[in-house]
């Protein structure tokens, strides 16, 4: 098979770098996506390209890694070669379509996108729920890998139904910069400032507390991954006085929705834990 005008670029892009395969797998797998080295061997010979969304996600980090122009390598992706519709082609403003005060809280917190700067490379959610079966607050840890020299700012969201004013509190590692806060779209978002800036691909750590004025009575907490995470972990605790009747592990990718049970036993907490998760939507459900 000859090769495609996708296959001749990204050959050209790794020659002019002057780095392997071996180098490009390794640089991958260290920003949390693994795409094997036999799949980059095929796209460099032609004999495949980048199908999945996974694989897609992975080709933005390479025309970062290749310095190569934003779009060069994914607008000569041909059609697809397989049946049906390509899974996962939506870019992130898509993603967020069915939330449009997302994308306006974004642009008012001086961001195109959800990485400009940093990307999400591990993140750890704690969420409590009080003795009436509410939630008042999160917890979250998260690491911040800079994506060019002098990267320091992040935006963080949280979108509820239930309105009401929402307050960003740092912790460690940062301090919030502007807000926006829309309780008509139920969209609550902060630009949170490392405290330092970062070299290219140095890893930050912030950790935050988002406290609701009014608490959530949605018996649910998921965490949308807009692109592939080294590691994502939800961990829901309930007060001992309240224990749901069952507690349901949900994660939402290109492959589908799958749900498992995660029993509670004796215990009073519930976790899902993914690694080299996304893009997509993990998290926990439970019922009174």
């Amino acid at each position: 098979m000859g090769q495609s005008g996708f296959s001749e670029a990204f050959a050209a892009a790794l020659t002019r770098r002057g780095v392997s395969l071996a180098w490009l797998h390794q640089r991958l797998v260290e920003r949390g996506h693994p795409v094997s080295p036999a799949a980059l061997s095929y796209w460099r010979s032609g004999r495949s390209q980048p199908e999945r969304g996974t694989s897609r996600e992975a080709l933005v980090e390479i025309e970062l890694l290749l310095r190569v122009p934003p779009g060069e390598l994914v607008g000569q992706v041909g059609p697809s070669r397989r049946p049906g519709p390509r899974p996962g082609e939506r870019s992130t403003r898509e993603l967020l379509a069915d939330r449009p005060g997302v994308l306006r809280a974004l642009s008012e917190l001086g961001f195109e996108g959800l990485y400009d700067e940093l990307t999400e490379h591990l993140r750890h959610v704690v969420v409590d729920v009080d003795v009436e079966g509410r939630v008042v607050a999160f917890q979250l840890r998260a690491a911040m890998q800079a994506r060019h020299d002098g990267a320091r700012r992040t935006p963080t969201f949280l979108t509820t139904d239930e309105g009401g004013p929402v307050r960003f509190i740092p912790i460690a590692g940062c301090h919030v910069g502007r807000t926006h806060l829309d309780p008509h779209e139920g969209v609550f978002g902060s630009e949170l400032v490392l405290e330092r800036p970062l070299a290219k691909d140095e890893i930050g750590l912030y950790e935050l507390r988002v406290e609701l004025a009014v608490p959530s009575t949605d018996p649910s907490y998921h965490h949308f991954a807009a692109r592939r995470m080294a590691e994502l972990l939800v961990w829901v605790r309930f007060d001992p006085a309240r224990l749901p009747r069952r507690v349901e592990r949900r994660a939402e990718t290109d492959e589908g929705t799958v749900v498992h049970e995660v029993p509670l036993g004796s215990g009073t907490s519930a976790h899902v834990l993914a690694r080299g998760f996304g893009p997509g939507m993990l998290g926990l459900r439970w019922d009174w």
